[in-house]
């Protein structure tokens, strides 16, 4: 079988990331991309600033759930090749191809099972409705739907349509699996591989290549999915494409992102994302969680490496972020964490290196907790502070805190002992809400290598 080799630690393939970027010139040649406005031409590439200020690459939020499995009016799912009941195991190498608009190569609903081994999937032509194409999966490649079930070994899926994402499962009950091979989606609004309304997808050592605008190469769309991802490689070119967009259920592990023009990952509300030993650099920031409910973000070992932008920005959520591990997460230009408005914010740090700045907009709230031998570098305006363990925070400009507390590690110090052992001034002025901060006692004290702490 054609199988894609396994993918090293993360930690050791930091060139064949930044190469994988510079040959995508080459893949928009051979394959011919996209662009927004339907002409065969390379996607725009928006500079890391313009990025960053939102001036050209947006990631749109994903479309509402809608009520209906196929809304009236709106196209529904048909496929060249079928599979509604049965197992059935196409011959190895088998080629597939569709042409039309909102038809599928291939399309297994409920209760059919297919197999395919190192087949070939060509999907051309658009879709005719955004909304279905990014709910229902209708243009995709190969589509599963309502409790289909496809079993992927090995092959190479391309589409070269808006709305045309390469692998989709829909409905309950519905999952692919993908082990191996690769997955190269061309056009705008074409996701690498997509679960929505109750969808599972697993990925086993697979390389995915997006090159249109608001594709990621992973997503989970209107009514959430649950997507698992061990291994492989995942490579975005187009405006407003993170590796990871998701508002359900998204696991990965020991996989390799290069964003080029978006941020890294987009949570939605509703949206979890869970990293083990997983590598992503990113154009345009680290993390966006957003939305009108809860999110969550947790990362152990690995790195989130933004060359502009905030490393976790958060916009009307509930977010939880949680690192640990030693996960590495660096900016050249941004803050650590920015809260903004009409947002709450728990920050998780456990064995962690951290610079940069928390900044917490008014009316919104953000509770940072360090422990163990977390080091935060930077400045902090408007959160909560917790130091617990071997945790310190090393003031790198005028901050003021909404509270300030010393965790059990330190529960024999005095407070001006926790204090000087906890934070290192560095010359800075902070201030704290006494309401909030009951430990202090509303005193002010002097802070190592120079500076004060005092109430607000």
């Amino acid at each position: 079988m054609n199988h894609l080799r396994p993918s090293r630690r993360p930690g050791h393939r930091r060139g064949t990331a930044t190469a994988s970027v510079l040959l995508l010139p080459l893949a928009v040649t051979a394959l011919t991309a996209c662009s927004d406005d339907g002409d065969t031409a390379a996607p725009p590439v928006a500079s890391p600033a313009a990025t960053a200020s939102g001036a050209r690459c947006v990631t749109k939020p994903i479309a509402p759930e809608a009520g209906a499995a196929d809304p009236a009016g709106q196209p529904a799912a048909t496929g060249v090749y079928t599979v509604d009941s049965g197992t059935r195991k196409a011959p190895r190498r088998k080629t597939f191809t569709a042409h039309r608009a909102d038809r599928s190569a291939v399309l297994v609903s409920g209760p059919g099972r297919l197999s395919l081994y190192d087949a070939k999937v060509t999907k051309e032509g658009g879709a005719s409705a955004r909304a279905v194409a990014d709910g229902r999966g209708v243009n995709a490649g190969l589509l599963a739907r309502d409790g289909g079930l496809l079993d992927l070994s090995g092959g190479v899926y391309y589409t070269t349509g808006k709305g045309s994402s390469g692998v989709v499962a829909t409905g309950g009950k519905s999952r692919a699996t993908m082990s191996g091979g690769g997955i190269n989606a061309q056009g705008a609004s074409s996701h690498g591989v997509l679960a929505s309304y109750g969808g599972a997808l697993d990925l086993t050592y697979v390389q995915i290549v997006t090159m249109g605008a608001q594709s990621a190469p992973v997503a989970t769309g209107p009514g959430g999915g649950k997507v698992t991802v061990s291994g492989g490689t995942m490579t975005s070119a187009g405006c407003g494409s993170p590796g990871v967009h998701t508002s359900g259920d998204v696991s990965l592990s020991g996989t390799l992102f290069d964003l080029a023009n978006s941020e890294a990952f987009t949570l939605e509300a509703g949206g979890s994302l869970s990293l083990k030993n997983v590598r992503a650099t990113a154009a345009a920031g680290g993390v966006v969680l957003r939305g009108g409910g809860r999110t969550s973000y947790r990362m152990a070992d690995g790195a989130l490496l933004a060359t502009d932008g905030d490393l976790f920005r958060v916009r009307r959520s509930t977010a939880e972020i949680e690192l640990t591990g030693g996960a590495e997460v660096k900016t050249k230009g941004g803050a650590l964490l920015r809260v903004g408005e009409m947002a709450d914010a728990t920050f998780r740090a456990d064995d962690e290196k951290l610079r940069g700045s928390v900044l917490v907009a008014d009316g919104s709230t953000a509770d940072v907790e360090l422990t163990g031998s977390t080091v935060l570098d930077g400045r902090v305006r408007g959160a909560s502070l917790t130091l617990s363990g071997a945790a310190r925070w090393s003031v790198a400009g005028t901050s003021s805190l909404k509270g300030l507390a010393f965790g059990d590690g330190r529960s024999t110090d005095g407070v001006a002992k926790k204090v000087a052992r906890a934070i290192d001034g560095n010359g800075y002025a902070v201030t704290y809400d006494p309401a909030s901060s009951p430990q202090l006692g509303g005193r002010s004290y002097r802070l190592k290598d120079g500076g004060t702490l005092k109430p607000a």
